[in-house]
């Protein structure tokens, strides 16, 4: 079963090609019952490398999670009527199931509210109740920085047919983007009934189809490739997040033992100095800032972790491309800084945004060395406010009021 997973068969060549078909609104329903003949044989990871073929002829888009939702609804009774592995509730997947049977029963608390605000063209209370359960909802972030930041980087390195995940990480996008809008139209001034009733009815959608997809499609893939076990090793990186609504057991890190008598780390010598690793990494964790370096063959190779980082790091994207740290929408501006970056047109890149309480200044800058080859990509990312909302001036020491 997990050859499937490496080597695209009849089935995902089917897949592919008949989601391209219907995406391109080309499929009769005689066509639709045929091929669910065709492949009324298809496993799991038939699916996974059909989408996988499919994002390898075109980027991400709105068409095509239009046409693999198509492709699902099609299957969907196929792939509920397939074996389900039995999964511990203490593992990393059981994890993953429990916190999505969560997701599941605070998305159905939405229902009661919606009801009452379509009674009524002035809410109050049913929309402050509403309001209160989306903020509660808001917590479905830590579920999806668990698989995008932990999951997805150790299936990357198992699975060369991972492109599929791309789409699961744009469902998640639409999740947010969801919650966002809901945050701004329910407030009383922007109360918009029509809009309302479309942003909930997607968001109980994409919620349900990034749950149906993890559960029916991936982790039977995960269990049959017989590498279940070895996600179970992220338990503890998954815990440093903090899961949706559960708290399931870790588990121990495998560590590296330090050979008695091993040589300790020298001191590092620069041109103005020199420091221990330890002294050196004292440095970057208590920086006011995050910093991620990637080398000239785009890969992650390390970054700071200061007490308050802006966005998730976890130790599963070392080695990860940086091209697949980032949502399939924006991929294509990673993509162009850093090939400006590498013919040497351009050194810095700047964005800056208002996020979580927060006003953040990102900037990525090329690395060069002295003969001013490109050797990688340095991100840095700051929360600004305070320095924004600065006036005047300050000459003496002033901690009382800090």
């Amino acid at each position: 079963m997990s050859e499937q997973l490496y080597t695209p068969n009849q089935e995902a060549r089917i897949i592919s090609e008949f989601t391209l078909k219907l995406m391109q609104g080309k499929v009769s329903r005689e066509e639709a019952n045929a091929i669910q003949e065709t492949l009324k044989n298809a496993q799991a990871a038939d699916f996974i490398a059909g989408v996988d073929l499919l994002v390898q002829q075109q980027p991400v888009s709105l068409e095509m999670k239009k046409g693999i939702n198509k492709l699902l609804n099609l299957f969907y009774a196929h792939l509920n009527e397939l074996p389900q592995p039995e999964v511990d509730k203490n593992t990393f997947a059981g994890a993953l199931i429990s916190d999505n049977e969560a997701i599941l029963r605070e998305t159905r608390k939405l229902k009661p509210f919606i009801k009452e605000l379509q009674k009524t063209s002035s809410p109050s209370e049913p929309l402050t109740a509403f309001r209160q359960q989306i903020e509660i909802l808001t917590k479905v972030e830590k579920h999806y920085q668990i698989t995008e930041n932990i999951l997805f980087p150790f299936l990357e390195k198992l699975w060369p047919a991972h492109r599929c995940l791309q789409v699961l990480w744009s469902v998640h996008d639409d999740v947010r983007e969801e919650l966002r809008e809901l945050e701004v139209v329910t407030k009383p001034e922007n109360w918009d009934l029509k809009r309302f009733n479309r942003l909930t009815g997607d968001l109980f959608f994409n919620i349900s189809t990034a749950i149906f997809r993890e559960e029916k499609i991936l982790i039977p893939a995960i269990v049959d490739a017989g590498v279940a076990s070895d996600l179970n090793l992220l338990l503890n990186e998954a815990a440093e997040i903090g899961w949706s609504f559960i708290e399931p057991s870790t588990t121990k890190k495998r560590t590296k033992k330090t050979e008695e008598g091993a040589t300790q780390p020298q001191e590092i010598r620069f041109a103005t100095g020199s420091l221990s690793p330890e002294q050196i990494e004292l440095i970057f964790n208590h920086l006011p800032l995050d910093i991620t370096f990637v080398d000239e063959n785009d890969r992650v190779l390390y970054f700071s972790t200061p007490p308050k980082r802006t966005f998730t790091r976890t130790n599963a994207v070392i080695g990860r491309t940086v091209q697949n740290c980032h949502p399939p929408e924006s991929v294509w501006m990673v993509e162009k800084i850093l090939a400006a970056f590498k013919k040497g047109e351009k050194d810095v890149a700047s964005f800056w945004i208002p996020f979580k309480n927060q006003f953040v200044y990102i900037q990525y800058y090329a690395i060069r060395d002295k003969e001013g080859k490109y050797r990688g990509t340095l991100e840095v990312t700051q929360d600004v406010k305070e320095i924004r909302e600065l006036k005047g001036e300050r000459r003496l020491l002033n901690w009382e009021n800090e």
